[in-house]
C-alpha cells in the first residue's frame, strides 16, 4: 500500500511538471561558455527556444525537465585537422572538424539531449542542427524564421540519434555586391541605417544554417577613411561566430567598380602593397582576387603572373590571409590578351604559387556536367568540371556555382527558375563523389523564391543521419517544411515543367531579355553571355524568309504555349493558403508562366508582321500585341502584390537611387515596372532594335570607362 501511494505521488509529480509547461536548461561546461563561437550560439538558442516554448531557458539547471547537454571542448583538440586537410599534399587552410551527434534520451521526468562534438564550431552547428533538423525551427531567410510551438513538443518515447556530417569544410556564400542586392549598401557604407546590424543578421543566418564562409565584392568607391573600421567590425563579428571572412577584389578589373589593387599611373608594386596594407587592418581570412581586366580580357598574362606572385608573397609575410582566385567559365581560347610570352616558372615560384587556391565558377541554372549549357560562348560547362578535377591535385580548390544571375536572366524579369534547385543539388552530389573540399555559392538576391535556393544549398551541404539512416536529399524537400506536402508536389511539377521546356528544349533562349551585347551588332562585342535565340528579333522582323518564319512558328510558338498552359494548371492546383511562403511560390510560378505567354504573343506579332511584309499584305495583327500588353498588366498585378512582402525596403532594392554600384537602382527595380517586358512590346511595335532604345544601363559606367 505504501509503495502504491509512493508511486502515485511520483506520477502526480511528473504530470504536474509536464502540465506546468516545460522547464529547459542548457548544460554547458566552462570551456564552451568561454568561447565566443559557442557562447553567442547559446545566447541565441536561449532566446529562440524560449520564444518557442514560452518559457525561460536557463543555464546549468540539472533539475530542468528538458536538458540540452553540451560537451567539454579541449583546446588541444579543438583545431585538429579535418579530413580534407589531412589528405592535402599542398598548402591547405584548415577549418576545424565540426561533425556532431545528438543522443536524445527519455528518462523519467526528464528529456535529455546530449551532444558529442570535438570543436567549438561543432558545438555551435550542433545546437542549430538540433533546432532546425529536429525541433522544427526553420532559418529560411536572414530576416525570417519559422518558430515552432514547443509547449508539448519535447516528449521523447524512445532513445534516438541525430548526426550532422559536413560534406565540405569551406561552405558558404559569395554575395555579388557588384550588383545592387539586399546588402550591397550596408556592406559598402557603415553610415547607412542599420548597416552593421543588417550584415550581422546575415552572418547569423549563415551560422544557423551550418555555413563556414562569407564573402562579398568590395567596390572601388568606398570611403577609405571610414570604411575599414566598418569592415573590421563585421569581420570581427564573423570571427566571433566561427566564420571564414573573405573579400572579393581585383588586381586591375575595370568593370562594375570592382576594387583594384592597382590603377592608373604609378608603380604597380607599390600600389598593390599599399592597398593590401590598408585592407589587412580588418584581419581578412581570404582574398578572392579577380585576375583579368574583364571577363573576356586576359591582358598580359606574364606580367600579371608576376604581380599575383607578389600578392601571395606579401600576404604570406604580413598576414594569415589566403589568396584564392576564380576560374571564369570563359574558355582560354576565347579570351583577349597577349598570349605570346609565357611567365618563366622555377621551383621557387612554383612552390609559392601552390599557396593560392582556385574556385571553379559556373553560371546560371546549369550544372557543371550537363551536355547543354549555352553560356559565355560555350556548348556546356564541362571544361570547368575538368578544371576542378585537375586543380584539386595541385592546390586548394573549391566549386563556385550560382543561385541567381540577375541582369536579364532571372529575377530582373522576374522569373522564378526552379531548375536552380536540381542543378545545385546535382552539383553537390558530384562534388561529394569527387571529394571536393569547398562549395561557395554565388548569390544575387533572395526575393521571388531565391531564398529557397540559398537555404536548400546551405542545408544540402550537410549529410544528416537519423538513427543510423542517412537522410535522402531531394530538390524540393524544403518546400514541404515551409508550406505543405501538397505544395511540394506542385512545386516539383513546376520544376519538371521548367526543366522540360526551359532547359531540355532550350526555350530559355526565348524567355530571357536581350542584353546590350546581344543588340549592339559588333562582332567583337557580340559574345553570347546568356542563352539567346538563333535568330535575333530584329532579324525576324526585318530579314527572315518564309522557311525561318515557319520554323519559329512550328517549333517555338507551340513550346511557349505548352509551357504557359502547363504553368497555369500547376498554379490552379497550388494551395490557396494565405501564408507568405505559399503566396510567394505561387506568384513566382505564375509570373514565369505569364512570361511564356508574353513571349508567345510578342513573337507571334513579329512573325505576323514579317509575313505581311513578305506577302505584300496589309498587316492585321495588332491584337497580338494587345494580348501581350494584357498579359503584362496581369503580371504587374502580381509584382505589385509581391512587393508588399519584400523583406527589405522597396527604396533599397526596387527603386532608382544613388548607390555604390554601376547601376544606381535596386536589383528589383526592373521587375517593379516590368520594364523589359514593356521594352520588348515597344521594340516590336516601333521596329526599333537598338541597344540604346528604352535603355536603362549606363554602359560606360558598367564597363568601367566612366565613373
Amino acid at each position: 500500500m505504501k509503495k502504491t501511494i509512493a508511486l502515485f505521488s511520483v506520477l502526480i509529480l511528473v504530470v504536474s511538471v509536464f502540465a506546468a509547461g516545460p522547464t529547459v536548461s542548457i548544460i554547458a561546461p566552462r570551456s564552451v561558455l568561454d568561447s565566443s563561437i559557442t557562447a553567442l550560439t547559446i545566447k541565441d538558442a536561449q532566446q529562440l527556444i524560449g520564444q518557442a516554448c514560452g518559457c525561460e531557458v536557463t543555464l546549468n539547471d540539472n533539475s530542468a525537465r528538458v536538458q540540452i547537454v553540451l560537451p567539454e571542448i579541449k583546446a588541444s583538440e579543438a583545431n585538429k585537422l579535418n579530413r580534407f586537410a589531412e589528405k592535402a599534399t599542398f598548402p591547405y587552410r584548415n577549418y576545424p572538424s565540426h561533425d556532431y551527434t545528438w543522443k536524445i534520451k527519455p528518462g523519467g521526468p526528464h528529456v535529455v539531449y546530449e551532444l558529442s562534438a570535438t570543436s567549438w564550431q561543432g558545438v555551435s552547428f550542433g545546437i542549430y542542427g538540433l533546432m532546425q533538423e529536429h525541433l522544427g525551427f526553420k532559418f529560411y531567410h536572414p530576416r525570417r524564421t519559422i518558430i515552432p510551438h514547443l509547449e508539448k513538443g519535447w516528449q521523447a518515447e524512445n532513445e534516438m540519434t541525430l548526426s550532422g556530417h559536413p560534406l565540405f569544410d569551406k561552405k558558404g556564400f559569395h554575395l555579388h555586391t557588384e550588383h545592387p542586392i539586399e546588402l550591397t549598401e550596408q556592406l559598402m557604407d557603415g553610415t547607412q541605417p542599420h548597416a552593421l546590424e543588417d550584415v550581422k543578421e546575415y552572418l547569423d543566418w549563415l551560422v544557423r544554417n551550418g555555413q563556414t564562409y562569407f564573402e562579398f565584392c568590395l567596390l572601388n568607391d568606398v570611403d577609405r577613411d571610414v570604411w575599414i573600421k566598418h569592415a573590421k567590425a563585421f569581420v570581427d563579428y564573423g570571427h566571433s561566430r566561427g566564420l571564414i571572412m573573405a573579400a572579393d577584389l581585383s588586381l586591375h578589373m575595370i568593370q562594375q567598380k570592382t576594387f583594384q589593387l592597382y590603377g592608373g599611373p604609378g608603380n604597380k608594386s607599390k600600389q598593390i602593397e599599399k592597398n593590401l596594407a590598408w585592407l589587412l587592418q580588418a584581419d581578412w581570412d581570404v582574398f578572392n582576387m579577380e585576375f583579368s581586366t574583364a571577363e573576356f580580357i586576359a591582358g598580359n598574362k606574364s606580367k600579371k603572373e608576376a604581380l599575383r606572385l607578389q600578392v601571395i608573397q606579401y600576404l604570406r609575410d604580413h598576414s594569415h590571409t589566403k589568396l584564392m582566385g576564380r576560374q571564369h567559365v570563359v574558355r582560354h581560347e576565347n579570351e583577349m590578351g597577349d598570349k605570346r610570352k609565357a611567365f618563366q616558372w622555377d621551383s621557387a615560384t612554383q612552390a609559392l604559387d601552390k599557396e593560392r587556391g582556385v574556385l571553379s565558377h559556373t553560371v546560371m541554372f546549369y550544372d557543371m556536367t550537363e551536355a547543354n549549357a549555352p553560356v559565355y560562348e560555350n556548348k556546356n560547362q564541362r571544361h570547368q568540371f575538368q578544371f576542378l578535377l585537375d586543380q584539386m591535385k595541385q592546390r586548394e580548390t573549391w566549386y563556385y556555382p550560382e543561385s541567381a544571375y540577375w541582369v536579364t536572366f532571372d529575377n530582373s524579369i522576374p522569373l522564378t527558375l526552379l531548375p536552380y534547385l536540381s542543378a545545385r543539388l546535382s552539383d553537390i552530389d558530384t562534388c561529394v563523389k569527387y571529394n571536393v573540399p569547398g562549395h561557395i555559392t554565388f548569390s544575387s538576391g533572395w526575393e521571388w523564391g531565391y531564398w529557397l535556393f540559398d537555404w536548400s544549398i546551405a542545408r544540402w551541404s550537410w549529410q544528416y543521419t537519423y538513427n543510423g539512416h542517412e537522410q535522402k536529399r531531394e530538390a524540393t524537400m524544403y518546400v514541404r517544411e515551409t508550406t505543405s506536402w501538397a505544395n511540394e508536389g506542385r512545386v516539383n511539377e513546376a520544376l519538371k515543367l521548367q526543366q522540360q521546356y526551359l532547359k531540355d528544349s532550350t526555350l530559355m533562349k526565348w524567355m530571357t531579355a536581350m542584353t546590350i551585347t546581344d543588340e549592339i551588332g559588333l562582332k567583337a562585342l557580340n559574345n553570347e553571355y546568356e542563352p539567346r535565340p538563333q535568330w535575333p528579333y530584329k532579324y525576324l522582323l526585318r530579314k527572315a524568309n518564309d522557311s525561318i518564319l515557319t520554323a519559329v512558328r512550328s517549333r517555338i510558338l507551340p513550346q511557349l504555349k505548352a509551357f504557359a498552359e502547363g504553368s497555369e494548371k500547376i498554379v490552379e492546383g497550388l494551395s490557396k493558403s494565405q501564408d507568405s511562403i505559399s503566396q510567394e511560390l505561387r506568384d513566382g510560378i505564375e509570373i514565369t508562366g505569364l512570361r511564356g505567354w508574353h513571349r508567345y504573343y510578342t513573337l507571334s506579332y513579329i512573325l505576323a508582321k514579317r509575313e505581311a511584309k513578305l506577302k505584300h499584305q496589309k498587316f492585321a495583327g495588332d491584337s497580338l500585341l494587345v494580348h501581350a500588353t494584357a498579359i503584362r498588366t496581369k503580371a504587374q498585378e502580381i509584382v505589385n502584390r509581391r512587393q508588399q512582402h519584400y523583406r527589405y525596403p522597396l527604396e533599397l532594392i526596387a527603386a532608382k537611387r544613388w548607390d555604390h554600384t554601376s547601376y544606381h537602382f535596386g536589383y528589383l527595380w526592373l521587375a517593379s515596372n516590368l520594364h523589359l517586358w514593356h521594352r520588348e512590346e515597344e521594340e516590336a511595335r516601333r521596329n526599333k532594335y537598338s541597344p540604346w532604345f528604352m535603355n536603362v544601363w549606363n554602359v560606360g559606367r558598367i564597363a568601367g570607362f566612366i565613373k
